[in-house]
């Protein structure tokens, strides 16, 4: 199943792992969308949640359901290969344990100023599968 990973582009450590989960995802199964652009704004209200929730959380929806933090990261692990897709087995701990961590480390993580914020800035080597896989507002509305 599709789905969008919407990400705060001037975060060092989400364009981190933005990077990450394209060289993993292999079958295109997640796009993104930075928070700053107009499919991370439209997942966003589609998701019921306000536009500054992606400053201090990754994103996933998949037009059905949203995900925050935590569940976002078991989510797109679930979407992943193996053996990646063994990371989902973190919801057996309690959410709040998890989002504890998650929040401890989002608090710390690296701001930089993105070459464009709608999208995060990609490293030279990946900057086509970047824009290949760069949600529009189509693409949000089609998971709809």
């Amino acid at each position: 199943m599709r789905a969008v990973v919407v990400f705060d582009g001037d975060c060092g450590l989400c364009n981190g792992f933005v990077a990450w989960l394209l060289r993993r995802d292999r079958t295109g199964t997640f796009l993104i969308a930075g928070s700053a652009g107009d499919a991370g704004r439209e997942v966003l209200r589609l998701a019921g949640l306000g536009p500054s929730v992606a400053a201090s959380s990754i994103v996933v929806w998949d037009g059905s359901q949203g995900w925050l933090r935590t569940d976002a990261l078991a989510r797109i692990a679930r979407g992943l290969p193996w053996p990646w897709r063994a990371a989902a087995a973190m919801r057996i701990v309690p959410r709040a344990l998890r989002d504890t961590a998650y929040d401890a480390v989002a608090r710390r993580r690296p701001r930089r100023p993105a070459e464009d914020p709608a999208c995060g800035t990609p490293p030279p080597a990946l900057v086509t599968l970047w824009r290949s896989r760069l949600a529009s507002v189509e693409d949000v509305a089609a998971l709809s």
